[in-house]
């Protein structure tokens, strides 16, 4: 699948909880977003939990399989982080590339803040399906700058969002009640 050129994406995230809208960023990572709306179309993401939420952090899911943060797709593709476009410094980026992490020229990437939708993963170019909504303040996230490819932001649901991460979690972060993606719908306009 591949995304339809100039078409803009965004989707609801259809929770247990209410529905949390997201603004793709096509431009800024157009592999990650093919994929998050591959998945999504593939019906991939019915039924999955939000396997991990930080009060404070991040709510994470995507793990169909495992439902604990531990599966994926089958499949990992590579980071899409512009490094200079986040203005990382020369510092941070000589840290990154020897923990493996490579910058992806041209791209208009996006910060880690609060209200973005980013990938998941467990080291450089270990994308799959996990992805995570920072729900904490941008000072929460600052030190994933370079780590993890934004590659959305929510426009609506920031109360829906804000329930999810005040649910009461065990000791491995996990909502001691399933908190449930019931399906990602995808809209182009």
């Amino acid at each position: 699948m591949k995304l339809e050129e100039g078409k803009d994406y965004s989707a609801k995230i259809v929770t247990s909880k209410g529905d949390i809208t997201v603004d793709l960023f096509e431009k800024a990572a157009p592999e990650t977003v093919n994929n998050f709306v591959f998945l999504a179309n593939d019906n991939f993401y019915n039924d999955n939990l939000f396997h991990r939420v930080i009060k404070g952090f991040v709510i994470q899911g995507g793990d169909r399989n495992n439902k604990d943060g531990t599966g994926g797709p089958g499949y990992t593709f590579g980071d899409e982080i512009n490094w200079d476009a986040i203005g990382l410094s020369a510092t941070q980026k000589s840290d990154l590339k020897a923990k493996g992490y490579a910058s992806t020229p041209g791209l208009s990437s996006v910060i880690m803040k609060s209200k973005v939708l980013a990938m998941a993963n467990s080291g450089p170019n270990t994308n799959g399906s996990q992805f995570f909504i920072v729900s904490g303040p941008d000072s929460s996230v600052s030190h994933l700058n370079g780590l993890h490819t934004v590659f959305g932001g929510v426009t609506d649901g920031w109360d829906v969002v804000q329930s999810i991460e005040n649910a009461q979690v065990d000791d491995n972060d996990k909502p001691v009640d399933d908190i449930v993606i019931k399906r990602i719908e995808i809209v182009t306009n």
